[in-house]
C-alpha cells in the first residue's frame, strides 16, 4: 500500500516535545495519548493538551488514543466519561483510537473482549468522534475477532521488518524505539495509509461539525493581564493568534460555559473589536469591575 503520511505517537513518557523540530524532520502527523488508568484511577495525560496544541501549531495533523483496562461495559463508559471530557472542543484530523493490549484483558475471552472494544468505538461514534482501535499482531491473533471490527480502522503494531499481520489495517506502528529530532529518547514511528480527514469532515466528526464553544454573556467583568506572555486570538483556536496583549485591563463580554480545547475562554473588547483569550492563572485573571469604555 502507498504511504499517505509518516508520523509518531507520544505520551507523557516523551516529556516536552519540540514540535517544530519534529515537523522539520518530516513527520506529518501525531497520535497523542489522552490518558489511561493507574493506581490512583483514571487520569488525563499531563502532556495531552500541550502536545495537541503544539503539534497543530507546527502544522501536523493530530489524532488521539487512550489505553483501556475496561473489563465491563460499565468500565468502558467510565473511561470514556473522563476521556471525552478531556477531548471537549479539540479538533482532530486522525481518529480517536482505543488502545487494547493489556494482558489483564486476555482472560475475558475473544468474544467478550471484541464486544467491549466495539462498544467503546460505538460510543465514540455516537458522540461524533471518528473511532478506531490499536493493538499488536500477536495480541489480535490470540484475543480479538478482527473480522467483527472490520468497519473500524485498525492501527496495528508490529516491529518486524515486514508487517506480519494478515488482516486489513489503516496504520502501521513499525518501531517502538525510533529516533526523531525534537524528542529526547525513544519514540514510536508510524505510517498511515489512509487520509481520514475527508470522512471526518463529511461526517462532522472530531469537532469539524462544531461551530465553536458554548458561550454565556457576562457583565461587569474585566480581564486583568499581568504577564506580557498573554496571547490573544481572532477565534477560539490556538492557531488563530493575533499577538500578545499589553499589560492592563479589558472589558469581558462573554465566557465559555465549559472548557473548550482544554481551556476556559473569554471574549473581550480591545481597540474597538472583540477578541478571544484563555484564562491562565500565571498570566491573567478575571475580576469584577465597573467597566466603562473599551480598553485601548
Amino acid at each position: 500500500m502507498a504511504v499517505f503520511q509518516n508520523g509518531i505517537d507520544v505520551s507523557r513518557y516523551q516529556g516536552s516535545v519540540n514540535w517544530p523540530q519534529v515537523a522539520a524532520a518530516g513527520k506529518q502527523f501525531a497520535i497523542v495519548r489522552v490518558g489511561s488508568s493507574g493506581s490512583g484511577g483514571l487520569y488525563i495525560d499531563p502532556y495531552f493538551y500541550q502536545n495537541v496544541n503544539a503539534a497543530h501549531a507546527a502544522g501536523l495533523r493530530v489524532g488521539a488514543y487512550y489505553y483501556t483496562y475496561a473489563r465491563t461495559q460499565e468500565a468502558v463508559a467510565n473511561e470514556l466519561t473522563v476521556f471525552l471530557n478531556a477531548l471537549q472542543g479539540i479538533r482532530l484530523e486522525y481518529p480517536v483510537f482505543v488502545d487494547v493490549e493489556s494482558k489483564n484483558l486476555t482472560t475475558l475471552g475473544r468474544a467478550q473482549l471484541t464486544a467491549l472494544v466495539q462498544y467503546a468505538m460505538d460510543i465514540l461514534y455516537q458522540r461524533k468522534w471518528y473511532a478506531g482501535w490499536y493493538s499488536y499482531t500477536n495480541y489480535i491473533n490470540d484475543n480479538i475477532n478482527a473480522g467483527a471490527l472490520s468497519e473500524y480502522p485498525l492501527w496495528v503494531a508490529d516491529y518486524r521488518k515486514t508487517l506480519g499481520y494478515r488482516g486489513s489495517y489503516a496504520m502501521w506502528q513499525y518501531s517502538g524505539s525510533g529516533s526523531v529530532n525534537g524528542i529526547t529518547g525513544a519514540c514510536d514511528l508510524n505510517r498511515s495509509y489512509q487520509d481520514f480527514l475527508p470522512a471526518i469532515k463529511a461526517g462532522g466528526f472530531n469537532n469539524y461539525g462544531a461551530d465553536g464553544p458554548a458561550l454565556q454573556e457576562v457583565q461587569n467583568k474585566q480581564l486583568v493581564v499581568f504577564n506580557e506572555r498573554t496571547e490573544y486570538f481572532y477565534t477560539a483556536n490556538l492557531n488563530d493568534v493575533v499577538g500578545y496583549l499589553p499589560l492592563g485591563s479589558y472589558r469581558v463580554t462573554k465566557r465559555t460555559t465549559e472548557k473548550y480545547a482544554g481551556y476556559d475562554w473569554v471574549v473581550f473588547r480591545y481597540k474597538g473589536g472583540e477578541y478571544w483569550t484563555v484564562l491562565l492563572g500565571d498570566r491573567n485573571r478575571l475580576e469584577d469591575c465597573t467597566c466603562g469604555k473599551d480598553s485601548d
